[in-house]
């Protein structure tokens, strides 16, 4: 019974602490609103005071001018972001991080923020499409083997030129698979 208790107290604690861990709604990286640049980090965004280099190499200007590892220079758009692999991307979609495009979902679907598709007859293909299924498994199964042999055949045809012939022969004996 005591090991029971302890037990179900430190799993309290346990997820207690994992409660109490941040999560952070914005990914790390820079973006351009209405010809400001700001840098994203840690779910936090600061106006960008001098150059941001990122984990490609890349370089990001608080003039918003991007500079890539090549030397190509580009002007970050408004409402574009750059991530932290260099990557030019949407600021409304893509800095989101996987929280907050879960709770966005829920607070614009509702519910669980899942699609279901209802209304749909609980047997809608016939017992005829399933053995028609199940012969084409059977035929893609036997196609895949031939597709092997052949694969091992031709494997040992490289560099024996003049006994190709007596294998093309082997591989035209093998038929068709009906």
């Amino acid at each position: 019974m005591r090991r029971l208790l302890l037990t179900a107290v430190l799993s309290c604690f346990t997820l207690l602490a994992l409660a109490q861990q941040p999560v952070y709604s914005l990914k790390d990286g820079a973006f351009r609103e209405n010809g400001v640049v700001m840098k994203l980090q840690a779910g936090q965004a600061f106006r960008l005071e001098g150059p941001l280099t990122l984990n490609d190499g890349s370089v990001i200007n608080p003039s918003g001018i991007l500079v890539k590892k090549d030397g190509t220079r580009q002007l970050l758009p408004n409402g574009q972001a750059v991530n932290m692999q260099g990557v030019v991307v949407n600021l409304r979609d893509d800095m989101q991080s996987a929280q907050s495009i879960e709770q966005r979902n829920r607070a614009v679907a509702g519910g669980r923020g899942e699609a279901q598709i209802t209304g749909l007859p609980a047997n809608s293909v016939s017992p005829a499409t399933v053995q028609q299924l199940q012969a084409l498994e059977r035929r893609v199964a036997l196609l895949q083997q031939l597709t092997d042999r052949l694969a091992d055949r031709t494997a040992q045809a490289v560099g024996a030129a003049p006994g190709a012939a007596a294998l093309d022969e082997q591989l035209r004996g093998l038929g068709s698979p009906r």
